[in-house]
């Protein structure tokens, strides 16, 4: 393979090459292929290296209905094809023509403006069942590369097909001319073109002129980065143990962070009628975990004893690195505040134990008409923790002057 990787369509009587390029491909186009598409060791056998060393090969095997379920179900089905081709053939169009206005009006080169206007009619012409229909033409001849077709033959094609091969060297960046945005799209318009009885066989044995190791994943590694670069783009999820929580923090975020608050996406308790407290918001977060969730997740517990004892569940389990799980932070103003017990009227430490979402609201929002801060009511005992459990006496008040 030397230090190119190349992608292969094969039957029981046929081989063909479909295109190779130098280096590893691009992650997008890996993340097709998975692990157990592998065919080591049964299928190649291998290289050896200038040293005698035996390589083992990296190389990987599908067939073509399966690869082309599996784009499918990816997104990149047969109609998102077609509007592709005609998105970038538009592009291309527009570019053409803005490239012989500008050689029209300078009145230079008008044989490379004329084969420009060439180039224009072909597009015209340009559909994606025309373009099939040469391929599966060009794959009867064993001409899928110009390199392959004597120029002096090149004569006798269509338009079309010089457009495929390249041979007026305009479109190299475009794999036999089709226009598209992403390899992927590239590879289920190839699909189009082979029978049912192949396969699809991309070799990575040895590419930038060294090999992988028997541990390496290539295909595994490239889904992880296009995981991770994707994720940069989607809206990082908030869950919250209620819909007060959602909302004092979606509004907040609004006002003191308005050029980061589109960036953050809350959960809706109100709309879907979603439940609130900790022990749901712990099994939502064990849900999205369990489904592989790709958006990046952050979990937000009460500064409480219920809170804690969730939180502390949750962390146990591993979770992705995708998820972070936070509890609301320890408050100043909580270490010597007014409490409600067995005891009467004490002020103590309540963080940890009685924090809500309410108690950081400031100040102004906690003192109440007399001047004094709402109270908070003890309530249950937390055996696991050793702790009660409390509550702001009147949360409504609260929230309302906040």
């Amino acid at each position: 393979m030397g230090n190119y990787y190349a992608l292969e369509l094969f039957s029981e009587d046929k081989r063909q090459i479909f295109f190779s390029e130098k280096g590893l491909p691009p992650f997008e186009f890996l993340t097709v292929f998975r692990p157990c598409d592998r065919a080591y060791p049964s299928f190649p056998s291998g290289v050896e290296d200038s040293d005698d060393r035996y390589i083992p090969s990296h190389a990987y095997v599908v067939s073509v209905a399966k690869l082309t379920e599996r784009l499918e179900v990816m997104g990149f089905t047969l109609q998102r094809l077609e509007e592709n081709v005609k998105c970038c053939l538009k592009a291309d169009q527009t570019e053409l023509d803005q490239r012989i206005e500008y050689y029209e009006q300078e009145g230079t080169m008008p044989s490379y403006c004329r084969k420009l206007k060439r180039q224009r009619r072909t597009l015209e012409q340009f559909t994606l069942r025309r373009w099939v229909n040469s391929m599966r033409d060009f794959r009867t001849r064993e001409g899928l590369s110009p390199f392959l077709v004597p120029k002096s033959s090149r004569k006798e094609f269509t338009s079309l097909q010089r457009h495929i091969l390249n041979a007026d060297e305009e479109y190299d960046w475009y794999h036999f001319g089709l226009p598209v945005s992403d390899l992927r799209y590239l590879l289920r318009a190839v699909l189009l073109c082979a029978d049912a009885d192949e396969n699809v066989f991309l070799d990575l044995t040895e590419v930038e002129g060294d090999y992988f190791a028997e541990g390496d994943e290539p295909v595994q590694e490239a889904l992880a980065e296009t995981i991770r670069v994707g994720r940069v783009c989607e809206k990082i999820l908030v869950l919250t143990e209620g819909r007060t929580d959602t909302r004092i923090l979606s509004k907040s975020l609004t006002i003191l962070y308005p050029h980061l608050a589109d960036l953050y996406s809350f959960l809706d308790h109100e709309a879907f009628h979603f439940g609130g407290g900790t022990g749901n918001l712990a099994s939502l977060v064990k849900g999205l975990a369990g489904v592989g969730i790709g958006n990046r997740v952050i979990a937000v517990f009460d500064n409480d004893a219920a809170g804690e004892m969730q939180a502390d569940e949750v962390r146990k389990l591993k979770l992705p690195e995708n998820f972070r799980i936070l509890t609301l932070p320890h408050l100043k103003l909580a270490r010597r505040y007014p409490t409600i017990g067995p005891n009467g009227a004490l002020r103590t430490d309540i963080n940890g134990c009685a924090c809500s979402i309410e108690l950081y609201l400031g100040t102004a929002a906690l003192t109440g008409e007399d001047g004094s801060l709402m109270p908070v009511q003890w309530r249950g005992y937390e055996s696991k923790l050793k702790r009660y459990q409390g509550e702001l006496v009147d949360k409504k008040s609260v929230e309302q002057r906040y």
